[in-house]
């Protein structure tokens, strides 16, 4: 199968060409969030120096379980080792080897373990600037996937070849060219253009209104009751219908939303102190917690590792 000749965790991204953005080996991984690192567990999270607007995944695992979450910007991978499931579009998703993630902006999912001892997954998280700098002028249309799981042998080992490929240094004009050659197939194949419809009087309308208020406030310690009448419906109702509307309930909207914020606060430098406060986190545990259970990794892996005191050098063996 598509990726089956490889171990799944792969080469440790090249220091001269990559920004590490957490340690595979160092002793910050051991704390993995809300439940201890696994022997086997691991989990990255790269950008490379030639490849502007791309943030690269590669986490391996037996028994961890991500929580809903979204992502501001399409999200696409592969499965490269074993079996997994992920919730998305309401339902429950068996995601063998070679499966292709198509993830848009917004789109609620959850990995989880399926049937194998084991699982890995590659992921490309693409900002707007990408599109911009590669000159990906269908983007620019609104364009979105059409199915968040597709079996697509061809695209699977273009993705895997060009996910590994950034583990190292390498041309920047090889490098866009392979990620050209991908989304052309992308759209060729698994996208469609949608239109925007407005519908002011609608529930989704209101509720939009609710979740604007809350990304412009999202500091701030928000309630139940000032959200409602936002959108003139009693809290119970609304609360029925921002759940049934987003897929998450306002309070995991928010919390996705600060991560999200906190992500974008860590790139640029800013101490991990100040993150979990800046974003509306009542203490720093709790926002590790809550962004591993996102993201996969904890803030201090996710950080530059030119933020991160250097480390004694640990392995978990198998």
């Amino acid at each position: 199968m598509v990726g089956s000749s490889q171990d799944g965790g792969g080469a440790s991204p090249d220091r001269s060409s990559s920004q590490v953005l957490s340690n595979v080996d160092s002793n910050v991984q051991l704390d993995h969030g809300d439940r201890p690192l696994e022997p086997g567990d691991r989990a990255r999270i790269w950008r490379h120096s030639r490849l502007e607007g791309v943030e690269l995944f590669q986490g391996s695992y037996r028994h961890y379980q991500f929580a809903k979450h979204f992502h501001r910007f399409p999200a696409i991978g592969v499965v490269e080792r074993g079996s997994m499931s992920s919730y998305c579009r309401r339902a429950n998703h068996f995601l063998g080897t070679g499966t292709v993630l198509l993830l848009n902006p917004g789109e609620i999912h959850a990995p989880a373990p399926a049937n194998s001892p084991g699982w890995s997954f590659r992921m490309f998280y693409l900002e707007e600037k990408l599109f911009n700098s590669a000159s990906l002028n269908f983007v620019s249309q609104d364009l979105r996937f059409k199915e968040p799981f597709v079996q697509d042998n061809e695209l699977a080992s273009s993705l895997l070849q060009l996910h590994r490929e950034l583990e190292q240094d390498g041309e920047t004009l090889r490098f866009e060219s392979l990620l050209l050659s991908i989304f052309s197939r992308l759209a060729e194949r698994h996208s469609e253009i949608v239109g925007r419809v407005f519908e002011p009087t609608s529930d989704k309308a209101k509720i939009d209104l609710a979740r604007q208020y809350m990304e412009a406030n999202y500091e701030q310690n928000l309630n139940l009751t000032e959200l409602a009448e936002l959108s003139s419906f009693s809290a119970s109702h609304f609360l029925r219908i921002f759940r049934d509307t987003v897929g998450l309930t306002p309070h995991a909207y928010l919390t996705q939303f600060r991560i999200e914020i906190a992500t974008s606060l860590l790139r640029v430098g800013t101490p991990l102190v100040d993150v979990a406060n800046l974003v509306g986190f009542t203490d720093q545990s709790h926002f590790t917690k809550k962004f591993k259970r996102v993201l996969g990794v904890t803030p201090g892996q996710y950080a530059p590792s030119s933020q991160l005191p250097p480390r004694r050098t640990v392995r978990r063996s198998h």
